[in-house]
């Protein structure tokens, strides 16, 4: 053993890393064939031949050895193992310095992360509910280590929500506000808008609300401009929205934040509208440049853009009501309808297929769930526990692509109660067949606090009611807003006993079910939520109101627009 930890190590000097991977790898699997010192001389140089995994792996493994430095061992795996591809080995990684060091602050926030989307329920339970604690008490670890679009995921206190700090560039100043404000701006007639987004793509939820609005708007009125900074994947896997909107886009992805904010401002944006918020890889900084003497926040991320310099957020007297204001440093644009545009023309519409087809039964009423598994909290888990326990002829569909996830969720229905074969999983289909199929279902079941936002909508223009509770911010009320718009206030429950109760009786209810989809059906070609050029006058009545205010030298003030004629 000597001589061959001496070889290694020769080896090792002379930059013989593979040569150092012959000798050690055989013998690592060998319980106690080689010590601390080996295993990690066989972990440098799998990670100098770019094996970071494997690297990880002998890492952990010195690591479990006494007389170690463990933490710093762990520390090395998790690196190693963080953007890699396999988010299981790096969750447990992380799980294993934070019983070493629960302050380290990359540990914590991956682990926060990724506990939302394994859907193991004791530990997600466990894991939210000490975070609620140390939020409460005002733990500053805690706060700055949670992701907000996580955390208004499970957290429905807006008091809690405004907490929590931006990750994605730095927080603006009061002062910077004062000088955007100040600073000279010339005017026109007409208003230059410009869009802030790296999601023109048509394979992106928020261009299938979006696009028929940004095609009606008025080129009399309004100049546009779609500044881009659009990841090669979803530009890749775009159709036909960028090919449609080619002569308004302006990539400015491959520019640095200054020079991003000169564009900007060199096109004389009167108002810029910020699509992202704090949803993923949000360009913070050069919002926060103020590059326009007005910004919004509109669509991307359902609540207050903490830290994000925006004049304005639209909403709606649902997701904003007045009550909500002291939680926003924005002022309230209400739209009168709901805040969501969507899409009546170039949205998918396909007939559904078969029930066995899709591995349904016929004879069982199915109740859906297609959201985003980060949005199953625990509150979620127990209200539809309690539906499938009390309607036992339902089954619950559920999207969801990942099967440790698949396995965790299973196991937690096991352990409440309700039989396996009554959870029915499918994998992500392309948005036609998702549409379709979705037409093939009885009822759709929201997710608490965070509801379905594109979902709820696709579920109503698929023609399929979705029942929702009444919440306490705005991702919360979302559903709420969606299926007023869409005249059916009465699928919105007062509370978590009675969105049970009304899940039961609609579900037991045949002919109440039938009435409520010949509605839906009819509603789709009359009901405001799907009437895109209502929707785009009453969007365009608020720039012109901020647009006026601005030009006036007033300050942002909350605004309400009534429902302008066609």
């Amino acid at each position: 053993m000597i001589g061959v930890s001496a070889l290694a190590l020769e080896k090792h000097k002379s930059g013989d890393f593979v040569g150092v991977i012959e000798i050690l790898k055989p013998l690592a699997d060998r319980s106690d064939a080689l010590d601390a010192a080996a295993l990690v001389r066989l972990a440098q140089s799998l990670y100098r031949v770019g094996r970071r995994q494997e690297a990880a792996l002998r890492y952990r493994q010195a690591a479990a050895l006494p007389g170690v430095p463990r933490q710093h061992l762990l520390e090395l795996a998790f690196a190693l193992l963080q953007p890699g591809e396999d988010r299981e080995l790096a969750f447990d990684a992380a799980r294993d310095v934070l019983e070493c060091s629960p302050r380290h602050e990359a540990a914590a926030t991956y682990f926060r992360h990724h506990v939302h989307y394994r859907l193991d329920m004791d530990e997600l339970e466990r894991s939210d509910a000490e975070a609620l604690a140390k939020i409460r008490a005002g733990d500053a670890f805690q706060i700055r280590t949670e992701l907000l679009l996580d955390h208004i995921a499970w957290c429905g206190d807006e008091a809690l929500n405004a907490l929590i700090q931006t990750q994605n560039g730095k927080t603006f100043s009061p002062e910077a506000r004062t000088r955007r404000h100040a600073r000279p701006h010339q005017f026109a007639d007409k208003v230059r808008l410009g869009y802030l987004s790296n999601d023109w793509s048509d394979a992106h939820a928020t261009m299938k609300l979006l696009q028929r609005v940004l095609e009606l708007h008025d080129e009399d009125a309004f100049e546009i401009t779609l500044f881009c900074y659009t990841e090669a994947n979803f530009v890749a896997a775009d159709r036909v929205f960028r090919k449609r909107f080619g002569d308004k886009l302006l990539p400015i992805g491959h520019l640095s934040t200054e020079d991003a904010a000169q564009q900007i401002q060199a096109r004389g944006i009167d108002i810029l509208v910020d699509l992202k918020g704090h949803t993923n890889k949000a360009w913070i900084d050069l919002v926060n440049a103020g590059p326009a003497p007005v910004q919004v926040a509109y669509l991307g991320y359902p609540g207050s853009g903490v830290g994000i310099d925006c004049d304005y957020i639209i909403g709606d007297r649902v997701v904003c009501p007045e009550t909500s204001a002291p939680f926003f440093h924005e002022k309230f644009c209400w739209l009168p309808d709901s805040y969501q545009p969507n899409d009546d023309t170039y949205r998918a519409l396909p007939p559904p297929p078969s029930r066995s087809a899709l591995g349904l039964p016929d004879e069982a009423t199915v109740l859906v769930s297609a959201n985003n598994v980060r949005k199953i909290s625990p509150e979620t888990f127990r209200l539809w526990m309690a539906i499938l326990a009390r309607a036992p002829h339902t089954v619950l569909w559920m999207v969801c692509d990942d099967p440790l996830a698949r396995r965790n969720f299973s196991r937690a229905v096991a352990k409440a109660g309700i039989a396996s074969e009554r959870i029915i999983f499918v994998n992500s289909a392309s948005y036609p067949n998702h549409i379709a199929r979705l037409r093939a279902a009885d009822i759709g079941l929201d997710t608490f606090p965070c509801n379905g936002h594109t979902t709820t909508s696709d579920k109503l223009w698929a023609g399929l009611p979705v029942v929702t509770k009444k919440g306490s911010n705005f991702s919360s009320r979302v559903s709420e807003s969606l299926l007023r718009a869409m005249q059916l206030p009465e699928l919105v429950a007062e509370d978590a006993d009675h969105y049970v109760d009304l899940c039961v009786e609609l579900a037991s209810d045949a002919e109440r079910l039938r009435a409520l989809k010949a509605r839906i059906e009819a509603a789709r070609a009359s009901a405001p939520l799907f009437d895109s050029r209502r929707y785009t006058r009453n969007l365009e009545r608020a720039f012109q109101l901020m647009y006026e205010r601005a030009r006036q030298g007033l300050a942002p003030e909350r605004i309400e627009v009534h429902d302008q004629p066609l």
